[in-house]
Protein backbone atom coordinates (compact mmCIF):
# COMPACT_ATOMS: atom_id res chain seq x y z
CA UNK A 1 0.00 0.00 0.00
CA UNK A 2 2.68 2.51 0.87
CA UNK A 3 4.23 1.73 -3.12
CA UNK A 4 0.43 2.92 -3.85
CA UNK A 5 0.43 5.74 -2.12
CA UNK A 6 3.86 7.32 -2.67
CA UNK A 7 3.35 6.39 -6.74
CA UNK A 8 0.36 8.14 -6.60
CA UNK A 9 1.33 10.76 -4.92
CA UNK A 10 4.43 11.41 -7.12
CA UNK A 11 1.88 11.41 -10.39
CA UNK A 12 0.14 14.59 -8.85
CA UNK A 13 3.15 16.50 -7.75
CA UNK A 14 4.68 15.96 -11.06
CA UNK A 15 1.50 16.60 -13.09
CA UNK A 16 0.94 20.09 -10.51
CA UNK A 17 4.19 21.54 -10.09
CA UNK A 18 7.10 19.24 -11.08
CA UNK A 19 6.12 19.50 -15.04
CA UNK A 20 5.70 23.31 -15.13
CA UNK A 21 9.20 23.86 -13.60
CA UNK A 22 10.56 21.74 -15.85
CA UNK A 23 9.64 23.68 -18.59
CA UNK A 24 11.56 26.28 -18.04
CA UNK A 25 14.56 24.34 -17.96
CA UNK A 26 14.21 22.23 -21.48
CA UNK A 27 13.13 25.36 -23.08
CA UNK A 28 17.12 26.10 -22.91
CA UNK A 29 17.50 24.15 -25.59
CA UNK A 30 15.71 25.58 -28.67
CA UNK A 31 14.24 22.92 -30.63
CA UNK A 32 12.62 25.77 -33.43
CA UNK A 33 14.40 28.72 -35.60
CA UNK A 34 11.75 31.02 -34.77
CA UNK A 35 11.92 32.20 -38.37
CA UNK A 36 9.18 35.08 -38.89
CA UNK A 37 8.08 36.84 -41.81
CA UNK A 38 5.33 39.38 -43.33
CA UNK A 39 2.15 38.55 -42.06
CA UNK A 40 0.15 40.22 -44.51
CA UNK A 41 0.93 37.85 -47.55
CA UNK A 42 -1.13 34.92 -46.46
CA UNK A 43 -4.78 34.46 -47.69
CA UNK A 44 -6.37 33.97 -44.19
CA UNK A 45 -10.33 32.83 -43.27
CA UNK A 46 -11.36 33.42 -39.84
CA UNK A 47 -14.05 30.93 -38.91
CA UNK A 48 -16.56 31.59 -36.10
CA UNK A 49 -19.48 29.19 -35.23
CA UNK A 50 -22.30 30.99 -33.92
CA UNK A 51 -25.35 29.89 -31.74
CA UNK A 52 -27.85 32.80 -30.57
CA UNK A 53 -25.19 35.69 -30.66
CA UNK A 54 -27.26 38.02 -31.35
CA UNK A 55 -26.20 40.18 -27.88
CA UNK A 56 -21.98 39.95 -29.26
CA UNK A 57 -21.89 38.70 -33.29
CA UNK A 58 -22.56 42.55 -34.36
CA UNK A 59 -19.61 43.68 -32.56
CA UNK A 60 -17.45 40.35 -32.92
CA UNK A 61 -18.08 41.52 -37.02
CA UNK A 62 -16.68 44.89 -36.42
CA UNK A 63 -14.03 44.11 -33.77
CA UNK A 64 -12.87 41.69 -37.09
CA UNK A 65 -13.01 44.55 -39.71
CA UNK A 66 -10.89 46.97 -37.46
CA UNK A 67 -8.32 44.22 -37.10
CA UNK A 68 -4.64 45.23 -38.83
CA UNK A 69 -4.85 43.18 -41.70
CA UNK A 70 -4.98 43.84 -45.70
CA UNK A 71 -9.41 43.37 -45.81
CA UNK A 72 -8.43 41.89 -49.25
CA UNK A 73 -6.76 38.88 -47.62
CA UNK A 74 -9.32 38.13 -44.90
CA UNK A 75 -12.17 36.06 -45.74
CA UNK A 76 -14.71 35.85 -42.98
CA UNK A 77 -17.27 32.94 -42.31
CA UNK A 78 -19.77 32.44 -39.98
CA UNK A 79 -21.54 29.46 -39.17
CA UNK A 80 -25.28 30.08 -37.70
CA UNK A 81 -25.94 26.75 -36.17
CA UNK A 82 -29.86 26.78 -35.75
CA UNK A 83 -29.78 30.36 -33.99
CA UNK A 84 -33.21 30.88 -32.95
CA UNK A 85 -32.49 34.56 -32.14
CA UNK A 86 -31.22 37.43 -34.94
CA UNK A 87 -28.15 36.88 -35.19
CA UNK A 88 -28.65 35.31 -38.68
CA UNK A 89 -30.20 38.69 -39.60
CA UNK A 90 -27.79 40.70 -37.62
CA UNK A 91 -24.95 38.59 -39.49
CA UNK A 92 -26.98 39.94 -43.00
CA UNK A 93 -26.40 42.86 -42.56
CA UNK A 94 -22.51 42.82 -43.21
CA UNK A 95 -22.57 41.03 -46.70
CA UNK A 96 -20.64 40.62 -48.77
CA UNK A 97 -17.54 41.09 -46.82
CA UNK A 98 -18.98 38.19 -43.57
CA UNK A 99 -20.39 35.27 -45.45
CA UNK A 100 -22.95 33.47 -43.47
CA UNK A 101 -24.12 29.69 -43.66
CA UNK A 102 -27.19 29.62 -41.68
CA UNK A 103 -28.20 25.73 -40.64
CA UNK A 104 -31.90 25.08 -40.20
CA UNK A 105 -30.79 22.02 -37.78
CA UNK A 106 -28.21 22.14 -34.60
CA UNK A 107 -25.12 20.40 -35.44
CA UNK A 108 -23.10 21.27 -32.43
CA UNK A 109 -20.00 23.58 -33.02
CA UNK A 110 -17.76 20.58 -34.55
CA UNK A 111 -20.14 20.10 -37.09
CA UNK A 112 -20.64 24.16 -37.83
CA UNK A 113 -16.60 24.21 -38.05
CA UNK A 114 -16.56 20.47 -40.81
CA UNK A 115 -18.86 22.46 -43.25
CA UNK A 116 -17.22 25.97 -43.39
CA UNK A 117 -14.07 24.98 -43.11
CA UNK A 118 -14.36 23.52 -47.17
CA UNK A 119 -15.65 26.63 -48.05
CA UNK A 120 -12.31 28.41 -46.99
CA UNK A 121 -10.24 29.91 -49.40
CA UNK A 122 -7.31 30.83 -47.23
CA UNK A 123 -4.10 29.17 -46.83
CA UNK A 124 -4.34 29.76 -43.16
CA UNK A 125 -7.97 29.31 -40.74
CA UNK A 126 -7.80 31.52 -37.70
CA UNK A 127 -10.37 29.97 -35.51
CA UNK A 128 -12.38 32.53 -33.23
CA UNK A 129 -15.03 32.32 -31.10
CA UNK A 130 -18.49 34.90 -30.83
CA UNK A 131 -17.45 36.27 -27.87
CA UNK A 132 -13.89 36.84 -28.03
CA UNK A 133 -12.93 40.19 -28.82
CA UNK A 134 -9.43 40.71 -30.30
CA UNK A 135 -6.69 43.52 -30.29
CA UNK A 136 -5.91 45.21 -33.44
CA UNK A 137 -2.96 43.08 -34.00
CA UNK A 138 -3.35 39.81 -33.24
CA UNK A 139 -3.57 38.39 -36.94
CA UNK A 140 -0.03 40.09 -37.72
CA UNK A 141 0.73 38.55 -34.23
CA UNK A 142 -0.37 34.76 -34.81
CA UNK A 143 0.18 35.02 -38.81
CA UNK A 144 4.19 35.70 -38.96
CA UNK A 145 5.22 32.60 -37.57
CA UNK A 146 3.78 30.78 -40.59
CA UNK A 147 6.88 31.67 -42.37
CA UNK A 148 8.30 28.51 -40.90
CA UNK A 149 7.13 25.51 -42.55
CA UNK A 150 8.03 23.92 -39.29
CA UNK A 151 4.96 25.57 -37.80
CA UNK A 152 1.23 24.30 -37.79
CA UNK A 153 -0.13 26.02 -35.31
CA UNK A 154 -0.35 29.39 -33.85
CA UNK A 155 -2.10 29.72 -30.26
CA UNK A 156 -2.84 33.20 -28.99
CA UNK A 157 -3.46 34.27 -25.97
CA UNK A 158 -7.17 34.44 -24.21
CA UNK A 159 -7.38 36.61 -21.45
CA UNK A 160 -10.24 35.87 -19.17
CA UNK A 161 -11.89 38.69 -16.42
CA UNK A 162 -14.17 37.77 -13.71
CA UNK A 163 -17.49 38.64 -15.04
CA UNK A 164 -19.17 39.44 -10.97
CA UNK A 165 -18.41 37.12 -8.06
CA UNK A 166 -18.72 33.64 -9.47
CA UNK A 167 -15.84 32.16 -7.50
CA UNK A 168 -15.07 29.53 -9.97
CA UNK A 169 -15.26 32.23 -12.39
CA UNK A 170 -12.74 34.06 -10.09
CA UNK A 171 -10.74 30.71 -9.99
CA UNK A 172 -11.35 30.11 -13.71
CA UNK A 173 -9.58 33.46 -14.04
CA UNK A 174 -6.58 32.70 -11.76
CA UNK A 175 -5.88 29.09 -13.01
CA UNK A 176 -6.44 30.32 -16.72
CA UNK A 177 -3.22 33.18 -15.94
CA UNK A 178 -0.93 30.04 -14.67
CA UNK A 179 -2.35 27.80 -17.72
CA UNK A 180 -0.78 30.66 -20.14
CA UNK A 181 2.28 30.48 -18.73
CA UNK A 182 2.50 26.90 -18.92
CA UNK A 183 1.17 26.93 -23.06
CA UNK A 184 4.04 30.24 -23.50
CA UNK A 185 6.52 27.36 -22.15
CA UNK A 186 5.44 24.41 -23.98
CA UNK A 187 5.47 26.59 -27.33
CA UNK A 188 9.27 27.42 -26.98
CA UNK A 189 9.56 23.64 -27.47
CA UNK A 190 6.37 24.03 -30.23
CA UNK A 191 4.36 21.66 -28.30
CA UNK A 192 1.57 23.75 -27.08
CA UNK A 193 -1.03 20.58 -26.36
CA UNK A 194 -4.48 22.19 -27.42
CA UNK A 195 -4.87 25.59 -28.13
CA UNK A 196 -7.07 28.49 -27.09
CA UNK A 197 -10.37 27.94 -28.29
CA UNK A 198 -11.50 31.73 -28.94
CA UNK A 199 -7.81 32.32 -30.86
CA UNK A 200 -5.79 30.16 -33.04
CA UNK A 201 -4.56 29.18 -36.93
CA UNK A 202 -3.81 26.28 -38.39
CA UNK A 203 -2.57 25.89 -41.96
CA UNK A 204 -5.66 24.54 -43.79
CA UNK A 205 -4.13 21.78 -45.00
CA UNK A 206 -3.59 20.19 -41.44
CA UNK A 207 -7.56 20.36 -41.06
CA UNK A 208 -8.95 16.97 -40.49
CA UNK A 209 -12.70 16.63 -39.66
CA UNK A 210 -13.45 16.92 -36.09
CA UNK A 211 -15.94 13.97 -34.48
CA UNK A 212 -19.13 14.48 -34.60
CA UNK A 213 -21.18 11.30 -32.77
CA UNK A 214 -19.94 12.43 -29.14
CA UNK A 215 -19.21 15.65 -27.86
CA UNK A 216 -15.45 16.97 -28.83
CA UNK A 217 -13.06 19.60 -27.94
CA UNK A 218 -12.93 21.00 -30.95
CA UNK A 219 -9.76 23.51 -30.65
CA UNK A 220 -7.71 20.19 -28.63
CA UNK A 221 -8.75 17.94 -31.37
CA UNK A 222 -7.23 20.02 -34.25
CA UNK A 223 -4.29 20.99 -31.98
CA UNK A 224 -3.61 17.35 -31.63
CA UNK A 225 -4.24 16.41 -35.39
CA UNK A 226 -1.04 18.96 -35.77
CA UNK A 227 0.95 17.51 -33.72
CA UNK A 228 0.26 14.16 -34.60
CA UNK A 229 1.01 15.50 -38.30
CA UNK A 230 4.43 16.27 -36.76
CA UNK A 231 3.95 19.89 -36.89
CA UNK A 232 4.48 22.46 -34.36
CA UNK A 233 2.20 24.31 -32.60
CA UNK A 234 3.77 27.14 -30.80
CA UNK A 235 2.25 30.39 -28.71
CA UNK A 236 2.36 34.09 -28.99
CA UNK A 237 1.50 35.61 -26.11
CA UNK A 238 1.20 39.00 -27.98
CA UNK A 239 -1.65 37.48 -30.13
CA UNK A 240 -4.48 38.90 -27.31
CA UNK A 241 -8.07 37.99 -27.26
CA UNK A 242 -10.25 38.52 -24.27
CA UNK A 243 -13.83 37.53 -22.61
CA UNK A 244 -15.25 37.19 -19.24
CA UNK A 245 -15.29 33.87 -17.16
CA UNK A 246 -19.42 32.55 -16.34
CA UNK A 247 -22.04 35.03 -14.77
CA UNK A 248 -22.55 32.24 -12.43
CA UNK A 249 -20.74 29.43 -10.81
CA UNK A 250 -22.86 26.62 -11.93
CA UNK A 251 -22.13 27.55 -15.75
CA UNK A 252 -18.34 27.24 -15.12
CA UNK A 253 -18.57 24.35 -13.45
CA UNK A 254 -21.04 22.87 -16.65
CA UNK A 255 -18.52 23.99 -19.05
CA UNK A 256 -15.39 22.10 -17.14
CA UNK A 257 -17.92 19.13 -17.01
CA UNK A 258 -18.56 18.92 -20.98
CA UNK A 259 -14.70 19.66 -21.52
CA UNK A 260 -13.54 16.36 -19.25
CA UNK A 261 -16.59 14.57 -21.14
CA UNK A 262 -15.55 15.81 -24.47
CA UNK A 263 -11.68 14.48 -23.82
CA UNK A 264 -12.36 11.29 -22.13
CA UNK A 265 -14.84 10.53 -25.02
CA UNK A 266 -12.04 10.63 -27.65
CA UNK A 267 -9.12 9.68 -25.74
CA UNK A 268 -8.39 6.49 -27.65
CA UNK A 269 -7.78 8.88 -30.60
CA UNK A 270 -5.39 11.06 -28.59
CA UNK A 271 -3.27 8.17 -26.91
CA UNK A 272 -0.77 7.28 -29.42
CA UNK A 273 0.45 11.24 -28.75
CA UNK A 274 2.03 8.76 -26.04
CA UNK A 275 4.43 6.92 -28.56
CA UNK A 276 7.99 7.42 -26.79
CA UNK A 277 9.52 8.29 -30.20
CA UNK A 278 7.42 11.22 -30.07
CA UNK A 279 9.74 12.40 -28.01
CA UNK A 280 8.68 15.96 -25.95
CA UNK A 281 5.22 15.82 -27.76
CA UNK A 282 4.47 12.40 -25.47
CA UNK A 283 6.03 14.11 -22.17
CA UNK A 284 4.09 17.39 -22.74
CA UNK A 285 0.36 15.26 -23.28
CA UNK A 286 1.21 12.30 -20.82
CA UNK A 287 2.68 15.76 -17.45
CA UNK A 288 -0.10 18.22 -18.38
CA UNK A 289 -2.86 16.41 -19.92
CA UNK A 290 -3.69 12.79 -19.13
CA UNK A 291 -2.33 12.70 -15.28
CA UNK A 292 -4.66 16.13 -15.20
CA UNK A 293 -7.73 14.24 -16.09
CA UNK A 294 -7.01 11.46 -14.46
CA UNK A 295 -6.01 13.80 -11.12
CA UNK A 296 -9.68 13.05 -9.31
CA UNK A 297 -9.09 9.39 -9.30
CA UNK A 298 -5.54 9.64 -8.43
CA UNK A 299 -6.83 12.19 -4.96
CA UNK A 300 -9.40 9.64 -4.29
CA UNK A 301 -6.66 6.07 -4.94
CA UNK A 302 -3.87 8.37 -2.56
CA UNK A 303 -6.87 9.57 0.30
CA UNK A 304 -7.62 5.65 0.71
CA UNK A 305 -4.39 4.34 0.68
CA UNK A 306 -3.48 7.19 2.91
CA UNK A 307 -6.23 5.95 5.64
CA UNK A 308 -4.91 2.59 5.02
CA UNK A 309 -1.62 3.61 6.42
CA UNK A 310 -2.99 5.82 9.25
CA UNK A 311 -0.40 3.61 11.79
CA UNK A 312 2.44 3.24 9.85
CA UNK A 313 4.10 7.04 11.77
CA UNK A 314 3.59 10.75 11.96
CA UNK A 315 3.91 11.46 8.27
CA UNK A 316 1.03 9.33 7.15
CA UNK A 317 -1.00 11.43 10.04
CA UNK A 318 0.18 14.76 8.80
CA UNK A 319 -0.84 13.98 4.98
CA UNK A 320 -3.81 12.65 6.22
CA UNK A 321 -4.70 15.82 8.06
CA UNK A 322 -3.64 18.05 5.10
CA UNK A 323 -5.71 15.49 2.55
CA UNK A 324 -8.54 16.59 5.08
CA UNK A 325 -8.33 20.04 5.53
CA UNK A 326 -7.87 20.87 1.58
CA UNK A 327 -11.54 19.03 1.37
CA UNK A 328 -12.55 21.11 4.36
CA UNK A 329 -11.73 24.86 3.06
CA UNK A 330 -12.82 23.46 -0.23
CA UNK A 331 -16.10 23.17 1.56
CA UNK A 332 -16.37 26.28 3.40
CA UNK A 333 -15.56 28.13 0.16
CA UNK A 334 -18.50 26.85 -1.51
CA UNK A 335 -20.55 27.68 1.83
CA UNK A 336 -19.34 30.86 1.18
CA UNK A 337 -19.26 30.97 -2.40
CA UNK A 338 -22.05 34.55 -2.13
CA UNK A 339 -18.84 35.84 -0.15
CA UNK A 340 -16.37 35.36 -2.43
CA UNK A 341 -14.84 38.62 -2.41
CA UNK A 342 -14.22 38.30 1.44
CA UNK A 343 -12.74 34.92 1.17
CA UNK A 344 -10.42 34.78 -1.40
CA UNK A 345 -8.39 32.29 0.37
CA UNK A 346 -10.93 29.90 0.40
CA UNK A 347 -10.30 30.25 -3.82
CA UNK A 348 -7.79 28.22 -3.97
CA UNK A 349 -9.23 24.65 -2.48
CA UNK A 350 -12.50 25.30 -3.59
CA UNK A 351 -11.30 25.82 -7.43
CA UNK A 352 -8.59 22.98 -7.08
CA UNK A 353 -11.61 20.57 -5.68
CA UNK A 354 -14.42 21.96 -7.78
CA UNK A 355 -12.52 21.21 -10.67
CA UNK A 356 -11.27 17.80 -10.16
CA UNK A 357 -15.22 17.18 -9.53
CA UNK A 358 -15.96 18.45 -12.92
CA UNK A 359 -13.26 15.85 -14.42
CA UNK A 360 -14.73 12.73 -12.47
CA UNK A 361 -18.22 13.72 -13.50
CA UNK A 362 -16.73 14.25 -17.33
CA UNK A 363 -15.23 11.28 -17.18
CA UNK A 364 -18.27 8.54 -16.07
CA UNK A 365 -20.97 10.68 -18.13
CA UNK A 366 -18.37 10.03 -20.64
CA UNK A 367 -18.72 6.15 -19.76
CA UNK A 368 -21.99 5.71 -19.54
CA UNK A 369 -24.10 8.25 -21.64
CA UNK A 370 -24.09 8.27 -25.27
CA UNK A 371 -24.39 12.17 -26.66
CA UNK A 372 -24.44 13.50 -30.11
CA UNK A 373 -21.72 16.54 -30.80
CA UNK A 374 -23.43 19.38 -29.66
CA UNK A 375 -22.67 21.97 -27.70
CA UNK A 376 -24.75 23.75 -24.81
CA UNK A 377 -24.16 27.30 -24.72
CA UNK A 378 -22.61 28.75 -21.46
CA UNK A 379 -23.35 32.07 -20.93
CA UNK A 380 -19.82 34.27 -20.80
CA UNK A 381 -19.79 38.08 -21.33
CA UNK A 382 -17.75 39.67 -23.66
CA UNK A 383 -15.02 42.53 -22.70
CA UNK A 384 -14.53 45.81 -24.13
CA UNK A 385 -10.92 45.81 -25.28
CA UNK A 386 -10.62 49.30 -27.08
CA UNK A 387 -13.26 51.06 -28.61
CA UNK A 388 -14.33 50.00 -32.42
CA UNK A 389 -15.07 52.58 -35.07
CA UNK A 390 -19.27 52.91 -36.03
CA UNK A 391 -18.95 51.18 -39.31
CA UNK A 392 -22.23 51.29 -42.04
CA UNK A 393 -23.05 48.23 -43.01
CA UNK A 394 -23.35 46.76 -46.59
CA UNK A 395 -26.83 45.55 -47.87
CA UNK A 396 -28.86 43.12 -46.68
CA UNK A 397 -27.33 39.44 -47.80
CA UNK A 398 -29.97 36.77 -48.66
CA UNK A 399 -29.44 34.21 -45.99
CA UNK A 400 -28.26 30.97 -47.48
CA UNK A 401 -30.28 28.35 -45.72
CA UNK A 402 -28.06 24.94 -45.23
CA UNK A 403 -29.66 22.04 -44.18
CA UNK A 404 -27.00 20.20 -41.66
Amino acid sequence: MEWVFFITLGLLVHTYFLYPLSLPLLSLFPHLRRKQGNPNKFKVTMVIAAHNEERVIEEKIRNTFDLEFPKGNLQVLIGSDASTDKTNALVAKYAPDVQLMAFTQRGGKAGVLNQLVPHAQGEILVFCDANTMLLKNALQKLLAHFEDPAIGCVCGRLILHDAGNSALGIGESMYWNLESEIKKMEGKLGIVIGANGGIYAIRKELFETIPVDKVAMDDFFVTTRVLKAGKAAIYEPQAIGSEETSLETYGEFYRKVRISQANFNLLPRYLPLLNPLRGMVAYGFFSHKLLRWMAPVLMMVLLLANAMLLGRGMFFYTSFSLQVLLYFFAGLGYARNGKTRKTKLLLIPFYFVSMNLALLIGMFRAIFRQEGGMWKRIERSTVHLEPIAERQPAPRLKINELSS
